[in-house]
């Protein structure tokens, strides 16, 4: 009953009425400065996760430390 009211949508450029001769081609340059600018958001993104990474380690490290060897609590770091 279903299958009668399959839609298919040609994706052919005739049927959307542009010739293949009025498609531009991306530039290799366009691709290498889009890629370029996604690992920079990347990296930019990655420094403060690793930071916080780091100070969370520390903390836990230091008061896992303190508990086995019975020390003192770990002071909060100044910032």
């Amino acid at each position: 009953m279903w299958a009668d009211l399959e839609v298919r949508m040609p994706d052919d450029l005739d049927s959307l009425g542009v010739e293949a001769t009025e498609v531009r081609r991306d530039s290799p340059g366009r691709n290498v400065t889009i890629a370029v600018i996604g690992l920079v958001l990347v990296v930019a993104a990655l420094i403060p996760l690793t930071y916080g990474a780091i100070w969370v380690g520390s903390m836990v490290y230091a008061g896992l430390v303190s508990f086995l060897t019975g020390g003192p609590a770990p002071e909060p770091p100044v910032t």
